[in-house]
């Protein structure tokens, strides 16, 4: 929600997902005057343009909204995506684990786990594969924006030792630390996951509940509305 507000990680949005700044900005601007047109006529509908200025406090909170949508999605999508590849993480290391005894060597291995990993991690690895070749830009810190990407503690751990294998050698029993790393990395993901469904679940029960009851007041308020006219009219006449 701080992102939503303050924008400041925005060039950095935009550069991720290669979005084109003036269209966004124009998607954002229309949907800004969208809002505050179906505000209007909303207001104007229910007469509340004659109590104040505290429709017009609304003209600008619904225009804010309308504004900052787009970019809320965008936010959304990021952390998204970088869920889902948090939840991949364990199973490119496990391919590579595999892999490293029949390769030999941290490159090629690396090379070799495309055959197996599927999107959205994919492009992360091809990514790494780049920089690993080129000469430009040295093979740490190519393994650190790697592990940027699955933004994680246990990922930057994880990535500076396969950086050392690669500058150091492969050695028997850091091998079997890195397995073992692997292994509970894997079991907490298994059990974050099953409490992130959890709380899907509730989260989304909620509303529903929520939106119900609104439904029945709203129903309620309709009908206690048309008998009270109805009375009226019979009174009159």
């Amino acid at each position: 929600m701080v992102e939503v507000l303050t924008e400041k990680n925005k060039e950095l949005f935009y550069d991720y997902f290669n979005i084109d700044t003036k269209k966004f900005t124009r998607t954002r601007i229309l949907l800004c005057v969208l809002f505050i047109l179906l505000y209007s006529v909303f207001v104007n509908f229910i007469g509340l343009t004659d109590n104040g200025y505290w429709w017009l406090i609304g003209i600008l909170i619904c225009g804010l909204i309308g504004y900052k949508m787009p970019y809320m999605e965008l936010v959304s999508k990021r952390n998204k995506l970088v869920l889902t590849r948090q939840y991949m993480f364990p199973n490119f290391l496990r391919y590579f684990i595999s892999l490293l005894s029949t390769e030999g060597n941290v490159y090629l291995t690396i090379k070799e786990t495309l055959n197996y990993v599927d999107e959205p991690f994919r492009p992360i690895v091809e990514k790494l594969i780049k920089e690993l070749d080129d000469p430009r830009i040295p093979n740490y810190e190519a393994f650190m924006n790697f592990a940027e990407e699955i933004n994680t503690s246990e990922s930057i751990m994880i990535m500076n030792m396969i950086s050392d294998f690669s500058e150091q050698g492969i050695n028997k029993d850091e091998i079997k630390e890195l397995e073992d790393t692997i292994l509970r990395l894997q079991e907490n993901k298994v059990n974050e996951l099953i409490e992130y469904k959890v709380g899907k679940i509730h989260k989304y029960a909620n509303p529903i509940v929520v939106l119900a009851i609104v439904y029945m007041i709203v129903f309620v308020g309709i009908v206690a509305v048309a008998y009270l006219g109805m009375m009226n009219v019979s009174a009159s006449s």
